[in-house]
């Protein structure tokens, strides 16, 4: 249990690294992947929803501290996100990768709808702006994402293994 911890916990250090360091350069026309979201993807379905709640949590909390957003609006978005993700663990069903890499856009739409909605109740925006947001930046945000997240299918479909592992 506390190798799978360290194990996750690192998973997520590295991606903050790469998130903060890399993913600035390969923005592709103000688009960027949030490998810190594919990884709350990841451990959700392999842990269940409890455990991916309180990573969204911490690492929502942590976003918020690292951001200019208003405190708590990383935190709500990534906690109800890494439940979202959760709800789908592999040990309660078995899904395809084509499944879940919907599953991987929707989490990224729950998470974005909620983080916009604050963003909204708090300038004073209307339901369009939310729906506009969805439709410019999350979808492309999450099938960019989604290339960083098939890596493991590749790595294991050219290396052999039948579930990709994280």
């Amino acid at each position: 249990m506390k190798t799978a911890a360290f194990k996750w916990l690192g998973i997520f250090l590295l991606c903050f690294v790469l998130q903060t360091t890399i993913v600035p350069f390969i923005t592709v026309f103000g688009i960027h992947p949030d490998l810190i979201l594919v990884a709350l993807f990841f451990l959700g379905f392999r842990t269940g929803p409890i455990a991916s709640l309180w990573a969204g949590f911490f690492l929502g909390l942590t976003g918020d501290l690292y951001s200019s957003s208003i405190l708590g609006q990383n935190t709500l978005s990534k906690t109800i996100a890494g439940f979202f993700a959760g709800i789908f663990n592999e040990r309660v069903m078995r899904i395809d990768t084509v499944v879940q890499m919907v599953l991987l856009v929707l989490t990224f739409i729950v998470n974005d709808a909620v983080y916009m909605t604050v963003q909204i109740m708090k300038s004073g925006g209307s339901g369009g702006d939310l729906v506009r947001h969805g439709i410019v930046a999350t979808l492309p945000r999450a099938c960019y994402s989604m290339l960083f997240a098939l890596i493991p299918y590749f790595k294991n479909h050219f290396f052999g293994s039948s579930t990709p592992r994280l």
